[in-house]
C-alpha cells in the first residue's frame, strides 16, 4: 500500500465511530485509531507495538491467544453479529461488552488483520433487560424469523409446557413445536398471522383448537398471543403461548351445567332435583363423594341423594339440624359455600371416614351440597366456582318447584272459594228474586222496586268477587268521579239500619268506578256490623236495636287521599297492623276477606292505606296517594 494510499485509509478510520485496530502476524498492534481513547482508556501511541491481549481480560488472554493463532493461520472475514459474548479489557482493568468484527488485509505486500471493536454497553444492558423481561413472563415464549420460521430465541417456561429444554428448540422450526403431520395447516396458520402483524388465536379458521406437541407427545391447548417486530433490519415473531386445557376444560363444564339446569328446571318434585344436582356434580364436575341434603320439618337437613362412592366410603349420612354447628348446618345459616383445607382438623365428634377437603354450598332455604375429597386442599377457586353455578341453579329450580306448587294450593283454595261463594250465595239470592217476583203483585210489600235494586247489586257483588277470585284486582278503568255521589250510592247499598252517614268534604277524585264500590261497601258493612251491639251476622235485625243510638261513619277528601272513620269501638293497637290481612275477623261467622279487599283495591290503585283511630275513639282507615279536586261545600249528613 503506497503512503498516500496508507494516508487515505487512515483518514477514513479515524472518521469511524468504531475503534479500529490493526495487528500484525505476531499478534502486535501497527495502528490504532483516535476511538480507542473513548474506548479503552489508551492514547494510540500506547497501544503501537503491543500485543492485542493487552486489550483482553487477563482471565482469558492465553486462550485468547490460541484463538489468535488459529486465526492468523486461518484468516475470514466475520462480521459483527454473530452473537458471541466479548469483552474488552481498558487501561484501568473493567471490562465492557464489546462486538468485534475481523477481516485480512494486505498493506505493501504483508498481510495484517483489521479488527474493529464497537461498545455494545447499551446493548448489552438493553439485552438484560429483555431477557429479564422474557423470563419473567409466565407463560412459553417463542422468537422466531418470520421469513424462515427458525426458532431464533425462548424463555425457561417453554420446558414446562413443552418438555424440551430451550436449546433443543432453538434454530428448529416453528411448525415443530405442534403435532406432527400437520406442519402445513401451522405453517400457513404462522404466515397469516405474521401478514396480520399482531393476534390473538385459540382456534383455526375452522373452529378445531391449536394445540403444542410436547416431547412425549402428548397434544396441550394453546392460546398464542402473537406479535410482529423488526430487528437488526429482519422481521421477527414474538409468540406467547398459553396452556388453556385447563380454561377448555371450565367452559365445557359450564357449559354441561347451562343443560343440566335445563332437567333442573323440567324436574317435578324435590327429591327428583335433588338427584338431578348428585348426578351433575359427579358427572359433569368429577365430584364424586357428594350429599344432597334438603330441609325437612323446618327442623333437619336429611340427606335425599346420595352418591354411590360417598355411601360405599362413608356409610349413611346423618341428618343435622338446622341450628346446628357442623359445617353442613353453619352454610345452611350463614347463606354462603364454606370450603375446608382439611376436615380432620375440626374438634368434633362427626364421622367423615376419609374425607379431608369439603365445599358445602347452601341451596337458599332449600338445603345444603357436601362435596368432599379424601386429599388435603383438594379444591381450588374454580372448584368453588363451578360448584356454586351448581348450587345457584339447583337454588333456582328448587324456588321454581316451590312457587308452582304454592301457586298450585291458592289456585284450589281460591277454586274452591269461588265455588262456594257462587253456591251458597246464588241459592238464596235466586230465592230472593224469586220473592220479589211474586210479591210484586202484593199490596201488602213496600217498595218492592228498591228490595229488587239491593238484590241486583248484590249478584253484582257476587259477580266482582268471582271476577277478583279469577282475574285478580286490575283496574279496567280510572275516572274522574265524584266522591259524595259514590259514597251516597254505596251506602245505599248496604243494610245502615239507624246507622249515619256525615260526609265531612266533597269534590272528585280519580278511580275505577266499579273496584272503588267494593272499597266503600266493604268499609262501611265493617263499621255498621262491628258498631251494633249483637253479632254481625244479625246486622239487618242489629240496626234496629239502637233505639236510634246507630253507629256514625264520616267520610272526607283531601287534597292527597280520603278517609273512612266510624264512632264504634275501634281496633285495638296490636291489631291494627293485621286486620287488612285475608282472614282477619272478630265475627266466628265472618269470612275475613272483607278488609282484605279493601287493602287488594287499594294497592292496585297504587293508594296507601293505613288503619288508625278516629277522633271518636273507632276506626279510620286513611287513603293517600289519591288523586282529588276537593270542593268547597260538604255534603248534608244521610241516614
Amino acid at each position: 500500500m503506497s503512503h498516500q494510499s496508507r494516508q487515505r485509509y487512515e483518514a477514513i478510520c479515524e472518521a469511524s465511530p468504531d475503534a479500529i485496530l490493526l495487528v500484525d502476524t505476531d499478534g502486535r498492534i501497527t495502528y490504532a485509531n483516535a476511538r480507542v481513547t473513548d474506548l479503552f482508556g489508551y492514547e494510540p501511541p500506547e497501544l503501537v507495538g503491543e500485543p492485542i491481549e493487552i486489550l483482553v481480560p487477563e482471565a482469558v488472554r492465553d486462550e485468547h491467544v490460541a484463538q489468535r493463532d488459529a486465526y492468523i493461520t486461518a484468516p475470514e472475514t466475520r462480521p459483527m453479529g454473530v452473537n458471541l459474548e466479548l469483552s474488552g479489557r481498558q487501561k484501568d482493568g473493567s471490562k465492557l461488552p464489546v462486538d468485534i468484527s475481523l477481516s485480512p488485509i494486505e498493506t505493501n505486500g504483508r498481510r495484517e488483520f483489521m479488527a474493529v471493536v464497537r461498545d455494545i454497553s447499551e446493548q448489552k444492558a438493553l439485552r438484560t433487560k429483555y431477557q429479564t423481561i422474557l423470563e419473567a413472563v409466565p407463560d412459553a415464549v417463542f422468537v422466531a424469523d418470520a421469513e424462515t420460521g427458525e426458532i431464533i430465541e425462548v424463555n425457561q417456561q417453554v420446558t414446562e409446557l413443552t418438555g424440551y429444554e430451550p436449546n433443543e428448540l432453538v434454530g428448529e422450526p416453528q411448525s415443530a413445536l405442534h403435532p406432527s403431520g400437520e406442519e402445513a395447516s401451522y405453517r400457513e396458520l404462522f404466515e397469516t398471522h405474521v401478514g396480520s402483524g399482531q393476534s390473538i388465536f385459540t382456534q383455526f379458521p375452522d373452529g378445531s383448537d391449536i394445540y403444542v406437541e410436547t416431547k412425549d407427545g402428548n397434544r396441550v391447548s394453546v392460546e398464542i398471543n402473537a406479535h410482529v417486530f423488526e430487528l437488526q433490519e429482519r422481521q421477527h415473531v414474538v409468540g406467547v403461548f398459553r396452556n388453556v386445557t385447563a380454561r377448555k376444560e371450565y367452559e365445557r363444564q359450564l357449559q354441561a351445567l347451562h343443560t343440566a339446569t335445563r332437567w333442573l328446571m323440567e324436574a317435578d318434585d324435590r327429591t327428583e332435583i335433588a338427584q338431578l344436582i348428585a348426578d351433575a356434580a359427579s358427572k359433569i364436575l368429577g365430584y364424586k363423594h357428594n350429599v344432597v341434603r334438603l330441609v325437612v320439618d323446618d327442623a333437619y337437613l336429611h340427606p335425599v341423594a346420595v352418591t354411590e362412592q360417598a355411601e360405599s366410603e362413608m356409610g349413611d349420612r346423618p341428618d343435622y339440624p338446622l341450628d346446628g354447628d357442623a359445617p353442613v348446618s353453619r352454610a345452611f345459616q350463614r347463606g354462603e359455600p364454606i370450603r375446608y383445607e382439611n376436615l380432620q382438623s375440626l374438634e368434633d365428634d362427626h364421622d367423615r371416614g376419609e374425607a379431608h377437603s369439603a365445599m358445602y354450598l347452601p341451596l337458599g332455604d332449600h338445603g345444603v351440597i357436601s362435596i368432599v375429597d379424601s386429599d388435603i386442599d383438594a379444591f381450588d377457586q374454580s372448584d368453588v366456582e363451578l360448584a356454586f353455578v351448581l348450587s345457584l341453579n339447583a337454588e333456582i329450580a328448587l324456588n321454581r318447584l316451590a312457587y308452582e306448587q304454592e301457586l298450585e294450593r291458592q289456585n284450589d283454595r281460591l277454586d274452591e272459594f269461588a265455588r262456594v261463594v257462587a253456591h251458597d250465595l246464588r241459592n238464596p239470592l235466586n230465592v230472593a228474586q224469586g220473592l220479589v217476583a211474586t210479591a210484586q203483585t202484593d199490596a201488602d210489600l213496600e217498595q218492592p222496586d228498591d228490595l229488587e235494586t239491593v238484590l241486583d247489586r248484590m249478584a253484582g257483588i257476587i259477580d266482582d268477587v268471582l271476577t277478583m277470585v279469577r282475574c285478580g284486582y286490575d283496574l279496567e278503568s280510572v275516572d274522574a268521579l265524584s266522591f259524595g255521589d259514590v259514597v251516597t250510592t254505596c251506602w245505599d247499598t248496604v243494610a245502615t239500619a239507624d246507622a249515619s252517614l256525615q260526609i265531612d268534604s266533597d269534590g272528585q277524585f280519580f278511580a275505577d268506578e266499579s273496584r272503588i264500590r267494593n272499597l266503600f261497601e266493604n268499609l262501611f258493612r265493617n263499621s255498621v256490623e262491628h258498631g251494633s251491639t249483637s253479632p254481625a251476622s244479625n246486622t239487618r235485625q242489629d240496626a234496629t236495636e239502637h233505639d236510634g243510638d246507630g253507629v256514625t261513619v264520616t267520610v272526607g277528601l283531601g287534597d292527597d287521599g280520603f278517609y273512612v272513620a266510624d264512632d264504634g269501638p275501634g281496633i285495638p293497637p296490636d291489631e291494627r297492623d293485621r286486620v287488612l290481612e285475608p282472614g282477619w275477623t272478630t265475627n266466628p261467622d265472618g269470612t275475613g276477606l272483607g278488609l282484605n279487599i279493601v287493602r287488594e283495591i287499594a294497592q292496585a290503585h297504587e293508594w296507601d292505606v293505613t288503619v288508625t283511630e278516629s277522633a271518636a275513639g273507632g276506626a279510620r282507615f286513611e287513603f293517600s296517594g289519591v288523586r282529588t279536586a276537593v270542593g268547597d261545600e260538604s255534603v248534608t249528613p244521610q241516614s
